[in-house]
């Protein structure tokens, strides 16, 4: 007879049962980036107070009407949901300038302190996504011919980065057939010169082109007090700080995802403590979701009975209870996840 416990069993014990809420899919507040073209994904988007989606809007028309490049600079903390905003910028665009599935948004996330050589590299990722839809066959020649491997003997010179710009778009919109349409969403910003090179790369170029900055002061990330000294990026790019959530918001965010996966029951946290606990601490969105789903799930640890939601009335999550347990996670030792660390 064995001592120990089957593994199954240890497996059963520690899995939340989400069904005793009406949750069939699990934990509704999983943190991830989410894709305005599914429309699942949609219903999930939600404005928060602090983004400045009446400027985006702007922008984009503004764009479009020049015939220049829509241009946006993301700053955020980890977390806080650039990936899922320029995403949401990415759909507006698309359905701006009508255009079909054919759209891609091409991530370049490679770090280099270079701002030329970096420019260079992003044109390379625009060029192998355009041979990739084409078919290499058809077009590999001419783009690597306009569009070389290798970095050469000598920095690249600026202008011929902005002639390579124009050439890629002129190239996917005329010669592919069909036409193609490609945004870019560039994770990271190292120098504080970048966006100029863009500015200047890009300048004659209708596309979307979206830049995610962390709000850190670290060694691969531009400094901001350098960056607002240059005026050129400023007149080419909309810069949006993402910003922490207000109490506010994490109260429309917990509702927003209750009523997306349990939409005829009654969202089971009392929302003023929802409001005063996290009004108080400004988390990102992601760290905002982290919260609300473990005290979710530490509410299920702590039922005993075999009744559910909502005639189970002790699986409500009151506003005394929501702030207890939050001080107990910000005050445990300091192996404990750092998830539960107060937003400064």
């Amino acid at each position: 007879m064995s001592g120990g416990v089957d593994p199954r069993a240890r497996e059963a014990r520690g899995r939340a049962d989400y069904k005793r809420y009406g949750l069939t899919r699990g934990d509704p507040y999983r943190h991830r980036d989410l894709d305005p073209r599914q429309e699942r994904d949609r219903a999930l988007l939600v404005d928060f107070a602090g983004v400045p989606f009446d400027e985006i809007e702007e922008q984009l028309v503004r764009a479009r009407a020049a015939g220049g490049a829509a241009a946006f600079l993301l700053s955020g903390r980890e977390a806080t949901g650039r990936t899922s905003l320029a995403r949401l910028i990415a759909h507006q665009y698309r359905e701006l300038h009508e255009l079909g599935d054919d759209f891609r948004l091409v991530v370049y996330e490679e770090i280099d302190h270079d701002s030329l050589r970096r420019a260079q590299e992003v044109l390379k990722a625009i060029r192998n996504e355009l041979m990739e839809l084409g078919g290499w066959g058809e077009h590999r020649d001419r783009l690597l011919e306009v569009v070389p491997n290798g970095v050469g003997p000598t920095r690249p010179e600026i202008l011929d980065l902005q002639a390579q710009a124009g050439f890629l778009t002129n190239y996917m919109r005329k010669r592919m057939k069909p036409p193609r349409a490609l945004g870019l969403l560039i994770e990271g910003m190292q120098n504080d010169d970048f966006l100029d090179t863009l500015a200047v790369v890009f300048a004659r170029v209708d596309l979307l082109v979206i830049v995610t900055r962390d709000d850190y002061r670290t060694a691969d990330t531009a400094d901001p007090d350098r960056m607002n000294e240059r005026d050129r990026w400023r007149r080419w790019a909309l810069p949006v700080q993402v910003p922490l959530l207000s109490g506010d918001d994490v109260d429309l965010l917990a509702r927003n995802r209750w009523q997306h996966e349990a939409p005829d029951l009654e969202c089971p946290f009392e929302l003023s403590g929802v409001r005063d606990t996290f009004g108080a601490r400004r988390p990102p969105v992601g760290r905002a979701l982290h919260w609300l789903g473990w005290l979710l799930r530490c509410r299920l640890d702590e039922h005993e009975g075999d009744d559910c939601w909502p005639a189970a009335r002790e699986l409500r999550i009151p506003a005394q209870w929501i702030e207890k347990r939050v001080r107990q996670a910000e005050s445990a030792p300091t192996h404990a996840e750092r998830g539960f660390r107060r937003a400064r």
